[in-house]
């Protein structure tokens, strides 16, 4: 059985008396670009010279087109990005890593043009080697000139942060520095494009950084264990400037991605790992000073100032759907800053670049339809996206409270953990030891604190248990069961009998019963109502207008669907019901749409929304359908603030919420899609969440894969 949250009514109506605002949109989607390229890996680089950034990758091979091919997205300086320009890649086959496809840029002939090396086989004998696509200065690239590698140089690394591009021979000439099988290789350049044999250090690879940790002007490498691999550990060899370098010391424990830069102002390097450690180097080759943050996902990341304080923050694009973002103290301690949704894309590649040329830094990241997204960035740390919270569950009727004056979620199918606002759309994930099931909520016991109340059991029997708030974030179980032995599926809070003191509405197998309040968190146990229905969904609320408090349920049976009103008596007990047609879906919830103070249903019906406006007696009109794709419970508010009640709902396989405008007379004409980056598990909720007086909406975005399932706010714009 199935109920519908009764909160949305009283918020929405509380609503009715904003100003008018026309297009009543959340944040707009964000702008993709090459949607359909599917790179692999990507990063920034000016290839046309045009002090914009452009943005340079590999595609792999995808039908129609067999090969391998870079593919440069020139900026256009204003945010977004041309139509790809693409180059086939020739002069080696490229090795088709089950990751994405490695590659370096680098200006390897001197000519002032980047260019990029890509590893692979000779086409012809299959010896390993390496080609350098020879850059035009205009975004295209040659064909590539070949460099056979030795054997004994081992197999490349499929980890693209394995490779990286510096003069290790201080020549002058662009090198490159890769993982293998074998150890650390350093291919020297020739200055042409070309390179000569291979100079290998036998030493376990991983992911690379480099740069000059003491300071002797030769440059050195940072190695760190893969992600997912272990043992994790850091370590430093420092170059002999030939291309060889000495024997590996310890640096820490971590692992990669990896990152040299100077985080404290001392002037000497420090190095940033994507597992959330930080090693303060003092200049000589040697780390004494480690910091830890605690991070928010593993991905991609990138070491630059976001916030214009002149110290180099973090941000990091995650594998859960979001983008992270951690503020230096200038000290190189990090804390968390907000973190945003992205585009649905947990492949790697992130540029942190100004992208519109308003001196702020923004980001461009992989995206659900196989593009690359832009987000803007505000230039104080924050950018224009959607805020996320990770690591919560929002259950199909997860309940909205107010515990003081903020907004809080709580997780209404197992009461594990509830989340409580901050004031700005963003939350605090809190852990409860009063858990409980299908939770309702409510101040059961008259102290002005918001309580819940839900399903326990002790070997097998089951029993009602309330948690009254402590008023400091924490509950505390009252230590009594009530209605024991009987096995209810959810529950709500109303007053059913008209004395001022919360009762508890809690769905059976056969029915729905009421368990009447003492109004100091007890409860008498339940008088029940039969109902024999099938997969019936429920909502509450006075739908003949005599103030008491009633129950309408959908009802589906054999094809046939019938609205069933039980008219409350006002003592917990009920009328015989009243009936009409209706239309099945999997949530009902009940507001007032068309103003004429009488209750109407919305039900979600997966393809359709069904709107059925009441007649004032638990009657309602015939049915009427928009079609939309919904699978989560409406959520109702006024969301173009117009005074009229408008009507959300979210689809995981279409990754959009859907806003249908009321207007005014119960039917909704016109809609607004928002895109969302993933998956749902039916989730949504509506509540004013920074304080402006304006609905905003949370919803459940679940990347899949064992990815822990992320909350996403949108706040009304």
């Amino acid at each position: 059985m199935r109920i519908c949250v009764r909160f949305l009514v009283s918020f929405a109506t509380g609503l009715l008396f904003l100003g008018t605002n026309l297009f009543g949109q959340f944040r707009p989607n964000l702008p993709q670009f090459d949607n359909g390229v599917t790179l692999g890996s990507f990063v920034e680089a000016d290839v046309n010279h045009d002090g914009k950034t452009d943005i340079v990758g590999i595609r792999s091979p995808l039908a129609p087109q067999p090969n391998f091919q870079v593919v440069v997205l020139l900026g256009n300086g204003t945010g977004g990005f041309g139509a790809p320009v693409v180059t086939s890649i020739t002069g080696v086959k490229p090795i088709a890593f089950i990751t994405a496809q490695p590659f370096v840029i680098g200006d390897f002939n001197d000519d002032g043009h980047l260019d990029l090396a890509v590893f692979g086989t000779d086409p012809v004998t299959a010896q390993l080697a390496v080609a350098v696509l020879l850059g035009n200065g205009d975004g295209t690239f040659q064909a590539g000139k070949e460099s056979i590698v030795a054997a004994a140089a081992g197999q490349p690394s499929a980890q693209t942060c394995a490779y990286i591009a510096g003069d290790y021979n201080g020549d002058g000439k662009l090198d490159l520095a890769y993982s293998s099988s074998s150890g650390i290789v350093v291919l020297p350049g020739k200055g042409d494009g070309t390179f000569s044999t291979a100079v290998v250090t036998a030493q376990t690879g991983g992911c690379l950084a480099t740069g000059d940790f003491n300071n002797d002007k030769k440059l050195d490498l940072a190695v760190a264990t893969p992600p997912l691999n272990s043992p994790a550990s850091v370590s430093l060899l420092l170059g002999n400037g030939n291309g060889t370098f000495q024997a590996p010391t310890a640096v820490g424990a971590a692992s990669g991605p990896i990152a040299a830069a100077d985080v404290n102002g001392d002037g000497d390097l420090d190095l940033v790992t994507s597992s959330g450690s930080v090693f303060l180097g003092n200049g000589t080759g040697h780390f004494p000073t480690t910091h830890t943050f605690t991070k928010g996902g593993t991905g991609t990341f990138a070491v630059i100032d976001v916030n214009g304080d002149g110290h180099p923050d973090i941000v990091e694009h995650a594998t859960n759907f979001t983008v992270n973002v951690y503020l230096n103290n200038g000290s190189g301690v990090f804390t968390a800053g907000k973190t945003y949704i992205d585009d649905g894309s947990s492949n790697p590649g992130l540029v942190a670049a100004d992208l519109n040329g308003d001196k702020k830094i923004d980001l461009a990241f992989p995206n659900f339809s196989a593009g690359i997204s832009a987000l803007t960035g505000n230039g104080n740390g924050t950018f224009n996206a959607n805020i996320a919270t990770a690591g919560f569950v929002l259950a199909p009727k997860a309940a909205v409270f107010v515990p003081g004056q903020k907004t809080g979620i709580l997780d209404s199918n197992q009461t594990t953990k509830f989340m409580v606002g901050n004031g700005d759309g963003t939350f605090t994930v809190k852990t409860t030891t009063c858990t409980v099931r299908s939770a309702a909520i409510g101040d059961f016991n008259h102290d002005g604190k918001i309580d819940y109340a839900g399903m326990n059991a002790v070997s097998g029997v089951p029993y009602v248990e309330v948690c009254l708030n402590n008023g400091n974030g924490t509950f505390t179980s009252t230590g009594q069961q009530f209605d024991v032995g009987v096995a209810h599926g959810l529950l709500l809070a109303g007053d059913f009998n008209g004395d001022g003191k919360l009762d508890l509405f809690a769905t059976d197998a056969n029915g729905f019963s009421i368990l009447l309040g003492n109004g100091d968190g007890t409860f008498q146990n339940g008088i029940p109502t039969a109902f024999p229905g099938v997969s019936p969904i429920y909502a509450l609320g006075d739908f003949n207008h005599d103030g008491k408090v009633d129950v309408a349920i959908i009802n589906g049976a054999s094809g046939e669907q019938v609205s069933s009103v039980f008219l409350g008596k006002g003592d917990g007990t009920f009328l015989p019901p009243v009936t009409s047609p209706a239309a099945g879906g999997k949530y009902v919830a009940a507001a007032d749409l068309n103003g004429d103070g009488k209750l109407d249903l919305v039900i979600d019906g997966d393809a359709n929304v069904i709107v059925m406006l009441g007649k004032g007696d638990g009657t309602f009109q015939t049915p009427v359908r928009y079609a939309v794709n919904a699978t989560t419970r409406p959520a109702i508010a006024d969301f173009n603030l117009d005074g009229h009640l408008d009507i959300a709902v979210a689809n995981g396989s279409t990754r959009q919420v859907s806003v249908l405008f009321n207007d005014g007379t119960g039917k909704f004409p016109t809609q607004a899609q928002f895109r969302i980056p993933g998956i749902t598990n039916d989730g949504l909720a509506v509540a004013d969440f920074n304080g402006d007086k304006k609905p905003d909406l949370v919803i459940n975005v679940y990347p899949g894969n064992g990815v822990v399932t992320t909350v996403e706010t949108m706040l009304h714009q």
